[in-house]
């Protein structure tokens, strides 16, 4: 019987710590590498901010020049100075409704670039960043569309 039971208590010693190996938690998994972050839908929240504060600064920071600007009369924006000062004509109120109900999620894009709004009235850009050169993502305007 004393043999029985020291074989059961060593039995017991031997066991309990791989009870309290396999007891113990995994390490979490490392957090998964979903790859790139696309720039884009940040990039359009950034615009949609500036276009509901009338943000004319970085609006005007943002266009590379000369933009393409079609409306009640066609024009090429030379300079920042002049769309800041005829920023009202040129981003009228049909426009930024249009821009600010785009899901930054949700944008159309294609060899010309990427379009912001819809129909008749938005804004397209190009990305002159250069990802593979170190250079990030710089979307900058290149045609404003604000006709019916």
């Amino acid at each position: 019987m004393r043999v029985a039971v020291t074989a059961l208590c060593l039995a017991c010693v031997l066991l309990l710590p791989a009870r309290q190996i396999s007891a113990a938690p995994a390490d979490p998994a490392p957090p998964a590498d979903d790859g790139p972050v696309d720039p884009k839908p940040p990039f359009i929240r950034e615009l949609q901010q500036a276009l509901k504060a009338d943000d004319k600064t970085w609006m005007a920071a943002h266009l590379h020049l000369p933009v393409r600007y079609y409306g009640k009369t066609n024009a090429t924006i030379r300079s920042k100075d002049w769309f800041v000062k005829h920023y009202a004509t040129i981003i009228g109120p049909e426009l930024k409704a249009n821009v600010l109900a785009q899901d930054p999620e949700k944008y159309f894009e294609n060899y010309q670039g990427l379009m912001v709004g819809d129909g008749g009235r938005n804004i397209w850009f190009q990305d002159f960043g250069d990802e593979g050169a170190g250079r990030p993502a710089d979307f900058q305007i290149i045609t404003i569309n604000n006709s019916p």
